[in-house]
């Protein structure tokens, strides 16, 4: 059975029970013309008996059985619309959609104006994303039955999907004029105005819901967000305000008020307001939560170990406040309780995979690397994962120089991910490493197909053409494109690179000084700019330059031998 159509089902009973004592004929007023003849009589009377064998047949469950005594009560009832309409529902709860829709439109035919008919296939299309064909059925419900106030608002979204959002708008407005104290109406129309970027009609429509339902918050609430996209935060925060006032028992707006004043940059005040609610009542895990967040963003580690304990012993199970209780730990190097925490996280929590990412990385820095690359294994091998847990994976096993192994997680990971722009790339790192040169650089294209803003495979290529002094007007545009994404010092040092590859030094200087000064201590970016200072001529500064970058790495005989070639011993 479609578990989806269970309603369905249940209303069938409901229904069932409601009918024992009538025939299927008497059922519902709409159903035909009276009964005149003695055959006629017969007939309806045999109806009656198959409708109640499968009254019994679905109770029990066997909705095959159902279905096929009731066939056999609309074969002798064939002007019964509501046998057809009960037929419908034992259809949809056996999943049969197309059979559903036949029997409802056969029950339409007989009775045009069975509302409840035309209400379940225009929900079944509306299921089966056939919105005009839902608008058409709905809309004959609420001509029908202009009280059915949740058809109003399924008819709304039936015209935004199609685009007609002065239908939606429309249907709404007619809503409230048959009933001007809807309260799903007035904010659908706000909503809807707000999505359509209307804030002018989106804020007043909110104001009056306001006026109207002074005590309902989400209208405060949600004209606060208004507010907020439009940068309007004192606003926002004076809304949210007035709707404390009139709400003063009301958690969820005072939590509206912290994330305004946070947005505001008003954190102290937003860590007072969070402080006041707990001591009013220590038992608000909400205001815990918010509490250790904020003082996670003000890096008071010790505090927000405090706030995310207090909502463990609370609610010892809570998936959000063991994971980021495991990341203070982390924080603050409490490695093995950190470890403890995020092992409390089970499979189905949301933050297993993060927190499988994080036991993985501890055990790395408690140097138990074989520790890691088993969880890793396990995890991987049981579940998909996700990407970066099979880049982490390889790094290990990178680490321990087993490049097969690495190699091959990284193989798996792209059959289970093979649009993975970040696992391209590692592999592409890789495969330079084993001087697959072409390998690495196919990668790294596959990479930034994928991934058009993917600066570092960028910065990967240029670099690599710059060091083979090849296709150097490519290397150029990739560089800068990186550059234009990312201004970080090593990429300001390829661009450099690049230009000094192409005999362009005085605009290479530039690029590798300023390399040199966001990255003082990377032996390979000062080499470069020593590189540059002998071709320009400039023997001292060249000097000065590889003896910083020597002090970095004692051990590089090449740079040792610059050096000594500018002044030899």
């Amino acid at each position: 059975m479609s578990k989806r159509w269970l309603p369905f089902l249940l209303i069938f009973f409901a229904l069932l029970g409601c009918l024992s004592t009538s025939s299927p004929g008497q059922a519902v007023p709409k159903v035909g013309a009276n009964v005149a003849s003695q055959e006629q009589t017969q007939a309806s009377g045999k109806a009656l008996y198959h409708y109640a064998r499968a009254r019994l047949y679905a109770l029990d469950n066997h909705l095959p059985e159902a279905v096929e005594a009731l066939d056999m009560a609309i074969k002798l009832d064939p002007r019964s619309s509501y046998l057809r309409m009960i037929m419908a529902e034992l259809q949809l709860a056996r999943g049969d959609e197309k059979l559903a829709a036949r029997s409802l439109e056969d029950a339409i035919i007989q009775n045009p104006d069975y509302a409840d008919a035309h209400l379940l296939l225009g929900n079944l299309l509306l299921n089966q994303q056939d919105f005009h064909g839902a608008i058409q059925h709905l809309n004959r419900v609420v001509e029908l039955d202009p009280s059915q106030e949740k058809v109003y608002l399924q008819l709304a979204v039936a015209y935004v999907r199609v685009d007609d959002t002065d239908g939606a708008i429309a249907i709404l407005k007619r809503q409230l004029t048959q009933n001007p104290e809807s309260v799903s109406a007035r904010m659908a129309l706000a909503r809807l105005y707000r999505q359509l970027g209307l804030t002018s009609l989106a804020e007043k429509t909110y104001s009056e819901f306001i006026e109207q339902h002074p005590h309902e918050p989400q209208g405060y609430a949600e004209l606060a967000r208004l507010y907020q996209g439009l940068d309007k935060g004192e606003k926002a925060l004076a809304t949210i305000k007035r709707g404390m006032t009139a709400n003063p028992s009301e958690d969820g707006i005072r939590y509206q008020l912290v994330r305004v004043l946070v947005e505001l940059g008003q954190i102290d005040q937003a860590l007072s307001e969070l402080h006041g609610m707990l001591e009013e009542n220590p038992g608000r895990i909400e205001a815990h939560r918010l509490l250790g967040l904020l003082l996670i963003e003000k890096q008071d580690w010790e505090a927000a170990g405090e706030a995310f304990q207090q909502l463990l012993s609370l609610e010892p199970r809570h998936e959000q406040g063991l994971f980021y209780l495991g990341l203070v730990r982390e924080n603050q190097e409490r490695w093995i309780e950190a470890v403890a925490v995020f092992e409390k996280i089970t499979p189905d929590s949301d933050f297993f995979l993060d927190a499988t990412s994080h036991l993985g990385y501890l055990y790395y820095r408690m140097g138990q690397v074989e520790k890691a690359i088993a969880l890793l294994e396990r995890r991987l091998q049981n579940m998909d994962g996700r990407s970066q847990l099979f880049t982490f994976l390889a790094s290990l096993y990178e680490e321990k120089n087993d490049m097969d192994k690495a190699g091959a997680w990284l193989k798996k990971g792209l059959e289970v991910f093979p649009k993975s722009a970040d696992l391209y790339y590692h592999r592409g790192l890789l495969l330079e490493r084993q001087g697959d040169r072409k390998g690495a650089l196919t990668d790294m294209y596959r990479a930034i197909e994928l991934n058009d803003k993917y600066y570092e495979a960028m910065n990967f290529i240029a670099y690599s053409y710059a060091e083979q002094e090849e296709q150097l007007e490519d290397a150029l545009k990739l560089a800068r494109r990186a550059l234009e994404l990312n201004n970080e010092g090593h990429i300001v040092d390829t661009l450099g690179w690049v230009l000094f590859k192409m005999g362009r030094f005085s605009e290479a200087r530039g690029e590798l000084e300023t390399a040199a000064a966001l990255l003082p201590d990377d032996a390979l970016v000062l080499e470069h700019l020593g590189d540059l200072y002998l071709k320009l001529e400039l023997p001292d500064k060249a000097t000065a330059i590889y003896g910083r970058a020597l002090k970095l790495r004692p051990d590089n005989e090449k740079l040792r031998k610059k050096l000594l070639q500018i002044a030899p011993r």
